[in-house]
């Protein structure tokens, strides 16, 4: 009797072995992508949460335009290198992007093969073997125009269109957030974190490349290529609820929207609404 219930306690622990396993393999990467100023380290959270989902593929990106003078290409090829070594080897992927971390996830996939939004079937069948990119989620996207993509000339420069925090150094190139003595990042970026917290991660912060920064993009994703989930920070005082509706409203943009009781680092003050946002839209609609 002893050695019966022994095999089989050793079976269940096998089984339950297997089935923790498949769970994790059926779900997609997640790559995780920062906004100006900031490191990885901000993702950590969420990163931790999802961990516990048993999302076994979890990588935040550092941008070389943080901390280093660099143009956006640095940035986008940053991406791509962690995107295509998921895709290549067979996995699908979610991109998350932060602020201006979103516009370079979606310079990033430019090209890549995808599940369409707009379409009943997987696109680029001709990547046999190779993951997709099943959703980008913008959370309080930091993003290029389609007018001024489709017409470069249109851009307006970063100065006149940037939030008020950007202080920009001329002589050097660099973009620090301290342009705002009404609105120290503390405000700007973590005013729902309690006051040591948002301390620390002001403390955190670097400077970021004008070139990278003032980039025109080349590519937009949200017009039908891509399932595109833009998501709105109530409490967010640097892409604020009125700014991000201009983006959704945009003629031809084609973004699913969700809302959130957040402030611009939705991944330090609301981890779990983040992370269960990212577990929606990990779903392939083709499996």
């Amino acid at each position: 009797m002893q050695l019966t219930l022994l095999i089989s306690c050793s079976l269940c622990a096998f089984l339950n072995l297997g089935l923790a396993a498949d769970a994790r393999s059926n779900k997609p990467a997640v790559v995780m992508v920062p906004g100006a100023f900031h490191s990885p380290e901000v993702f950590g959270k969420v990163t931790r949460q999802l961990a516990q989902a048993d999302y076994e593929f979890l990588d935040a990106v550092a941008l070389p335009s943080v901390g280093h003078l660099v143009g956006r290409q640095a940035d986008t090829n940053a991406v791509k290198s962690v995107l295509y070594k998921h895709l290549n080897a067979g996995r699908d992927v979610v991109l998350v992007g932060n602020s201006y971390g979103c516009t370079v996830i979606g310079e990033a996939v430019n090209g890549a093969p995808r599940y369409s939004a707009s379409s009943a079937s997987p696109v680029a069948t001709d990547s046999v073997g190779r993951g997709r990119i099943i959703s980008l989620i913008y959370l309080a996207g930091y993003i290029p125009t389609i007018q001024e993509v489709e017409h470069p000339a249109s851009k307006p420069d970063i100065h006149d269109v940037s939030p008020a925090l950007f202080n920009y150094h001329d002589d050097t190139g660099k973009v620090t957030a301290d342009g705002d003595p009404t609105l120290p990042p503390q405000k700007a970026f973590y005013n729902l974190l309690p006051p040591r917290e948002a301390d620390y991660w002001t403390g955190k912060l670097d400077f970021s490349s004008f070139d990278a920064l003032n980039a025109t993009a080349t590519y937009i994703p949200y017009t039908g290529d891509f399932e595109v989930v833009y998501v709105v920070g109530s409490q967010d005082k640097s892409v604020t609820p009125e700014w991000a509706q201009a983006f959704i409203d945009q003629p031809g943009a084609k973004f699913t929207v969700e809302h959130l009781d957040a402030d611009h680092i939705s991944m330090l003050s609301k981890p779990k609404e983040v992370s269960g946002l990212i577990v929606k839209y990990s779903k392939n609609p083709y499996a």
